[in-house]
């Protein structure tokens, strides 16, 4: 019987799941809506608190936002992100992804932030040219799973404001250290 007992336990116990970054903008089918396996509709937001580029490193500071658009609430949620810098006409080149701490529940029609700090080494950066200026896009790749929710993958790029409603890149010519106003703007994945 205790044996039997701790068998069942062995086999309800759940391992504990690989993070993994989708393809930026790749997304999993969504079911129709209406459908009790559609999965929930989440909205995500990413904020740069803080910037700084030291003589080694480009470092963010963020503060991510998770929206449940859904009428159930979702749970077991986890995020990677991945700080990467765009590069013309070769894709991207990135810095090592960040787990986050997981999110126990998000309710219907609320939300949940996380913060934390990504890094990319300067060696990974190649720069973009405007006549002698370098110019660095960083991309924030994000991916997001939880219970009952196919892999959702974001993909964010990083500058300064418009009055377009674009971002500019950051240039890479002037001296080390802070860097204010950056703002974070989603991508929209190709059809």
């Amino acid at each position: 019987m205790l044996l039997g007992g701790a068998a069942l336990l062995l086999r309800r116990r759940r391992k504990a799941r690989p993070l993994r970054l989708a393809a930026p903008g790749a997304e999993a089918p969504v079911a129709a809506p209406g459908t009790d396996s559609a999965p929930p509709r989440l909205d995500l937001a990413l904020e740069i608190t803080g910037a700084t580029r030291s003589l080694m490193m480009f470092t963010l500071e963020y503060r991510l936002t998770i929206a449940n658009r859904s009428e159930r609430a979702v749970g077991d949620l986890h995020s990677a992100l991945r700080l990467a810098c765009a590069r013309a006409g070769a894709g991207a080149s990135a810095g090592a992804a960040q787990a986050l701490g997981g999110i126990a529940r998000i309710g219907p029609h609320q939300a949940r932030s996380v913060t934390g700090t990504l890094q990319l080494p300067l060696s990974a950066i190649a720069p973009l040219r405007q006549g002698r200026t370098p110019l660095f896009v960083p991309l924030v790749h994000v991916t997001l799973e939880g219970e009952s929710l196919p892999a959702l993958a974001r993909t964010f790029v990083i500058g300064t404001p418009s009055p377009s409603g674009r971002v500019h890149p950051i240039a890479l010519d002037a001296p080390p250290g802070g860097i204010a106003g950056l703002v974070a703007q989603a991508v929209a994945a190709p059809p």
